[in-house]
C-alpha cells in the first residue's frame, strides 16, 4: 500500500530554529583581506585599494545573500513505497526536491537522519534551475525488525564561490515499520486439538465457521448477512445464526522473552552462517525465538487456525486467538516491537496463565531455558486437556549454557513433540519437525 506523499517545506525566511549560517576557511581569508585591505587604503588613501576593497566587500555580500538563499523556496516531498515491510524484504521510498523560487540552487546536500539500519537516502546535486525539481530513489534490504524514524532531514546550500554554508533542518518525521522474519514451512503435523462435540456445541463464536448452532434474537451491532430470514418471517422478528467453535480448537504460541535465558553469540556480521536468507538472523536466541514464532503463525492462520500469541517481554503481549490476515498483522506487528526485557520466569508464565486456557487448546512454547520447571508445567498441562509442543532453541549454540540436556528428557518423557533449534541450522527443517513422529 503506498503512503499518502507530504512536501516538506523550507520556508521563504528561514526560522532560526533549525537554521545556521556558517563561514568556509576560504571565507575567513577572504575576510582578513578585505580588512587589511581596507586599511591599507585608509592609511594610503589610494584609489586603486578603495576600489579593491569595495570589490572584496561586495563579493562578500552577495556570497553572503545567496548562500542564505540557497536553502530558502524549496519543497522536498518523501515517497515511501509502503510503511510496513517485513525482514528480507526491500523498503524503497522515492524524495523528490523542487526549487519554488526564482534563483538557481547551485549546490545542495540533502542529508537524511533515518535511523533505519543501511539505509541511504543522502544525496547531493548542483544546479537546480528555478521552478525545476530533481528525485531520486532509495531502496534498502530490511535486516532488523523493529519500529524506525525516516528522517529529519538537513538541507545544506552554499554559493557559487564556496564562502559560507547554510544549514536548514526540516525536524518532520515518519515511520516505517519492519515485521520479524517470516520463512515458508511445508507442513507440520501437529493435532489440531480436540474437544468432545458436546464442548464444541456450547462454544459459540461470533465468527462464521461450517458449523451453524441455532438461532437468536438480533442484537444492535449485529451483522446483518448472519440474519436467517425464514426464522425472522415465521417470529415476526428479527433473528440471527449462531456458529459453533470450529473443532480445530484454538492454537497459542507462547514466546518466553525473559531476559536472563536469551544469548547473543558475538561474531561480526560477515561471518554470520544462517539457516535462512544471509544476513537475516543475527546469532541471537531472541531473533531466532521471534522468527520461529512469526513463522508458526503464518503457517497455521493460512491454514484458518484461530491463532494466538502470548509473551513477556519489553511489554506483555497478549493476542487472543482469531483467523484471517488481520490477525496475522496483528502479530507480526507486535513481534516486531518485542524485546527480551521480560523478568517473570517462564514457568511462571505458564502458570498463570495456560490453566486458565480452553480445553483441547494447543500451545506452541519457544524458549532457550534449560530451566526443568517450564518443562514439568508442561508436561502437567496434558492433565488439563491441554495439547503442548515445545521449540527449545539450544543456547549453547548461541554461546550460553546448554539447554536440552536439562529439559528434553522430560519432554520426550511426556510425549510432548519438541523441535530443537541450533545456531546455524536451517530453522524451517528444525520446525517442520515439530510434528514428525
Amino acid at each position: 500500500m503506498t503512503s499518502r506523499p507530504v512536501w516538506l517545506r523550507s520556508a521563504s525566511s528561514p526560522p532560526r530554529p533549525g537554521f545556521r549560517l556558517a563561514l568556509r576557511p576560504r571565507a575567513r581569508g577572504l575576510l582578513l583581506l578585505a580588512a587589511v585591505v581596507t586599511l591599507a587604503a585608509l592609511i594610503t588613501g589610494r584609489s586603486i585599494l578603495y576600489n579593491l576593497a569595495y570589490l572584496l566587500i561586495a563579493l562578500l555580500l552577495v556570497s553572503l545573500a545567496w548562500a542564505w538563499s540557497a536553502v530558502r523556496d524549496l519543497e522536498i516531498r518523501r515517497i515511501p513505497r509502503v510503511r510496513r515491510q517485513s525482514v528480507g524484504g526491500f523498503f524503497e521510498e522515492t524524495l523528490i526536491l523542487r526549487n519554488t523560487g526564482f534563483f538557481p540552487k547551485v549546490w545542495l546536500e540533502i542529508r537524511d537522519g533515518s535511523n533505519l539500519p543501511g539505509h541511504r537516502a543522502s544525496f547531493v546535486l548542483d544546479n537546480l534551475g528555478p521552478q525545476r525539481e530533481r528525485l531520486w530513489t532509495a531502496r534498502t534490504r530490511c535486516r532488523r525488525r523493529g519500529l524506525y524514524r525516516l528522517g529529519p532531514l538537513t538541507l545544506i546550500g552554499t554559493d557559487p564561490f564556496g564562502l559560507f554554508e547554510a544549514t536548514l533542518q526540516l525536524a518532520e518525521t515518519s515511520e516505517v515499520l519492519i515485521y520479524p522474519l517470516v520463512l515458508p514451512l511445508w507442513r507440520i503435523g501437529l493435532p489440531v486439538g480436540l474437544w468432545r462435540s458436546s464442548e464444541a456445541a456450547r462454544r459459540r463464536t461470533s465468527e462464521v465457521t461450517p458449523s451453524a448452532g441455532g438461532v437468536r434474537e438480533y442484537q444492535p451491532g449485529d451483522a446483518f448477512h448472519r440474519i436467517h430470514w425464514p426464522s425472522t418471517a415465521r417470529r415476526d422478528r428479527l433473528m440471527v445464526k449462531e456458529f459453533d467453535q470450529d473443532p480445530a480448537a484454538d492454537l497459542w504460541i507462547v514466546l518466553d522473552m525473559m531476559a536472563e535465558v536469551h544469548v547473543q553469540r558475538p561474531l561480526p556480521e560477515e561471518e554470520w552462517d544462517l539457516g535462512a536468507p544471509r544476513g537475516l538472523l543475527p546469532p541471537s536466541t531472541e531473533e531466532y525465538a521471534v522468527a520461529a514464532a512469526a513463522s508458526l503463525a503464518a503457517y497455521f492462520l493460512k491454514r484458518e487456525r484461530a491463532v494466538g500469541l502470548l509473551a513477556y517481554g519489553s511489554q506483555r503481549l497478549l493476542l487472543p486467538p482469531h483467523r484471517g490476515e488481520a490477525q496475522l498483522e496483528r502479530i507480526l506487528e507486535g513481534l516486531a516491537l518485542l524485546r527480551a526485557y521480560g523478568t517473570q520466569p517462564f514457568h511462571d508464565v505458564l502458570q498463570t496463565h495456560a490453566m486458565r486456557m480452553v480445553r483441547g487448546a494447543v500451545l506452541i512454547l519457544i524458549t532457550p531455558s534449560g530451566d526443568p520447571r517450564w518443562a514439568i508445567v508442561a508436561r502437567s498441562l496434558d492433565g488439563h486437556g491441554i495439547r503442548v509442543a515445545a521449540v527449545v532453541l539450544e543456547a549453547s549454540s548461541f554461546g550460553g549454557a546448554e539447554t536440552g540436556p536439562r529439559v528434553l528428557p522430560i519432554l520426550q518423557s511426556a510425549g510432548i513433540p519438541t523441535a530443537v533449534i541450533r545456531f546455524g541450522e536451517a530453522l524451517p527443517l528444525a520446525l517442520e519437525a515439530l510434528g514428525a513422529p
